[in-house]
């Protein structure tokens, strides 16, 4: 009576998300949590709207951070540029719905972090010049706010570290799309904001050196056929290519 195949039924895209990110969910347990209906509500009213309008974001971002992509064509190489800006801040938004769980479990974050004293050091040593300095002055448009800070930014150079000011870019970019659909994140407790700024520092690195890869792969003309080879590899050949060049341009001011 009944066909064999109908009890495959297709799964929806929370399923398999699900199932690819069960790890970040089972809170403590060993095996296989099935989700409930807070998961699934944190899925569909905010991982999915941040994630939505992150992508664009980012796009738009990469392209103020590393303007080489703006010179890049080949289909490969956009693909695989594509897939970072896809998944940027997928990892961290998991890793902060455990945190706001641990905040409702009255979690002891200090007990349950070995490095948080490191993470609160570090955030306290922290300098970076906002452009949101520029929001207070009427009457600017968006570019005269971004020529403003991109001026003062240049004039202080010496007063704030480089790497720095990049990370505080980037939680720039993320955050004010975070806080519409994540509101309770704004209501976490002091050693609630260490974690969340230790967690947005983990995934500004990844962002960072993901994207970073592909500023080195676009300079030093690699291939194609290089995107896929091993991280020793693409060593190798960027070192080869790194003093091919070096060595062109001694030679080139000897001629001068």
């Amino acid at each position: 009576m009944f066909d064999d195949d109908d009890d495959d039924l297709e799964r929806s895209e929370f399923d398999c998300w699900y199932d690819d990110n069960n790890m970040y969910f089972r809170r403590g347990a060993d095996a296989f949590v099935e989700p409930d209906l807070d998961i699934e509500l944190f899925y569909s009213n905010v991982y999915c709207k941040v994630m939505s309008e992150l992508a664009p974001a980012v796009r738009k971002f990469i392209r103020y951070q590393y303007p080489v992509f703006e010179t890049e064509y080949r289909p490969a190489v956009l693909d695989a540029i594509e897939r970072i800006v896809l998944g940027t801040g997928h990892r961290f938004m998991l890793e902060l719905y455990n945190l706001i769980q641990d905040q409702k479990e009255a979690v002891n974050l200090r007990g349950k972090y070995p490095d948080f004293e490191e993470w609160e050091k570090r955030k306290k040593e922290l300098r970076y010049f906002s452009r949101s300095i520029f929001n207070a002055i009427e009457g600017l448009t968006e570019k005269q706010k971004t020529d403003l800070y991109e001026l003062a930014k240049d004039k202080f150079q010496e007063s704030y570290n480089y790497k720095e000011q990049r990370l505080y870019e980037f939680i720039e970019m993320i955050q004010p799309i975070l806080f519409q659909y994540y509101p309770v994140v704004q209501e976490l407790n002091a050693d609630g904001w260490i974690v969340y700024f230790h967690l947005l520092l983990i995934e500004h690195t990844d962002y960072r050196l993901d994207f970073e890869h592909y500023v080195t792969f676009i300079n030093y003309d690699f291939e194609e056929s290089d995107l896929n080879i091993p991280y020793a590899e693409f060593r190798k050949k960027f070192q080869e290519k790194f003093d091919e060049r070096w060595k062109k341009e001694q030679e080139e001011r000897e001629k001068k």
